[in-house]
């Protein structure tokens, strides 16, 4: 018999590793169990409805022998993206892992977990089974790594490191006008101008969703379409096709370094099989988690925000603050900085230049930060997780955030960011 159904890849305890756990196996006995009932050999598609159909029934042993299958190919997903992507963004194989393989193996019911969002189902590996829909014409290990690719708290945490792991061509269509315009104007490396670039983003989003829905009609798929010539040509008929799959792919080189911050198209690494690094990800739109309608009140997700900006700036801030113990001229600025004066007269108060100020205090990088990892403390709430379907939401969130810490809501009011400072700022 294959393992594939008996064994459950795993975030286990491991005292010899650094971090106290790895990734491990897990041999659950009542899988073992369903397995032999249910005559189960190698992984097949044909096993794999036989035991969707049990849990119908009922059958959580079933249910529990899927979530074995399924840890597999996720395990596998999780360690191509820690392999592509590690070095260059510093991403941790535990801290990928744990968006995937948090699965403890114990009994769960199917038909419990089933009839609640998406979004409120865990562990993960049972979330994807529960929302598995075949008609879609995926398997249940490809639906999986497709789950786990739109997985918002995943999208999150490699955001948070730089990483905006999308195709272009989803990139471009999830993109307003407004973020292109800034994108191009800041990063944009091509012959365009502007307008140019606005116009030609303009047309290729008229066209992208009938493009899209063709291709899938075509495939069963949900990703890896490609714009081909017919397509290129019917959004900028005066222009070679070739150059205007260039063109687009310069307007998405920009539009991803203003969204994640840095060089990732120039920085990839090469797969060891020489193929490029792009992982084919789910146009966002597709597998979109649901919300609770009788979340919390509007009050409520206040709190919520403010809790995780509080422990946000808790984490951040006291490393940034450390130095000006020690340093008079730093302690100077970040005092000033606490009391609400600007750069002009800080840099009076503190005998230095003016543009010294914004490059010692670097207060907007470090409320961008606060606000990154608020947000994705936030994600992981059922309350906020629908946000990352939608990378323009994600970003604007981030950016609400980084503005609440930096400008007082009222004019008489402090920022909180200063604030936090003039009452933690450490003594020299």
């Amino acid at each position: 018999m294959s393992s594939s159904y008996v064994q459950l890849r795993a975030l286990v305890s491991s005292p010899q590793s650094r971090s106290a756990i790895t990734i491990g196996s897990l041999h659950p006995a009542a899988a073992a169990s369903a397995a032999a009932q249910h005559g189960l050999q190698e992984p097949s598609a044909a096993a794999d409805r036989r035991l969707l159909a049990a849990c119908y029934t009922g059958d959580d042993d079933a249910f529990l022998c899927l979530r074995c299958r399924i840890s597999h190919p996720i395990e596998q997903r999780l360690r191509d993206l820690h392999r592509r992507f590690a070095d260059t963004y510093g991403l941790d194989l535990i801290e990928l892992a744990s968006y995937g393989l948090d699965d403890d193996g114990r009994t769960l019911s199917y038909q419990a977990l089933s009839a609640l969002p998406a979004a409120r189902i865990t562990p993960f590996t049972a979330q994807a089974i529960c929302s598995y829909d075949a008609s879609r014409g995926a398997g249940l290990p490809h639906w999986a790594r497709t789950k786990l690719q739109a997985h918002n708290g995943l999208k999150a945490y490699l955001l948070e490191h730089g990483l905006l792991l999308i195709s272009n061509w989803a990139l471009l269509a999830d993109s307003a006008p407004r973020r292109v315009r800034h994108a191009w104007e800041t990063f944009g490396a091509g012959s365009l101008t502007v307008e140019a670039a606005l116009a030609l983003h303009a047309a290729y989003r008229s066209h992208y969703r009938e493009a899209k829905a063709a291709y899938r009609r075509r495939t069963g798929k949900a990703s890896g379409w490609e714009p081909d010539d017919a397509f290129l040509s019917s959004i900028s008929p005066a222009t070679d096709p070739k150059s205007t799959c260039s063109q687009l792919i310069q307007i998405a080189d920009a539009i991803r370094m203003a969204r994640s911050g840095r060089w990732q198209w120039m920085q990839q690494p090469q797969a060891d099989d020489g193929e490029g690094t792009e992982v084919e990800i789910a146009d966002p739109s597709t597998l979109t988690g649901t919300i609770e309608p009788d979340g919390p009140s509007a009050a409520e997700q206040l709190a919520l925000i403010h809790a995780a900006l509080d422990r946000a700036t808790v984490a951040v801030m006291p490393a940034v603050l450390a130095p000006a113990s020690t340093n008079p001229q730093l302690q100077c600025l970040w005092q000033g900085f606490g009391e609400g004066l600007t750069n002009t007269p800080l840099a009076e108060r503190c005998g230095c230049a003016r543009g010294t100020v914004s490059k010692k205090l670097r207060s907007e990088h470090h409320a961008a930060t606060i606000a990154r990892q608020a947000t994705t403390e936030l994600l992981r709430d059922p309350a906020f997780s629908s946000l990352a379907s939608s990378l323009e939401d994600l970003e604007r969130m981030v950016e609400a955030l980084r503005n609440h810490l930096l400008h007082p809501e009222r004019e008489e009011d402090i920022a909180p960011l200063r604030r936090w400072v003039h009452q933690h700022l450490p003594v020299s």
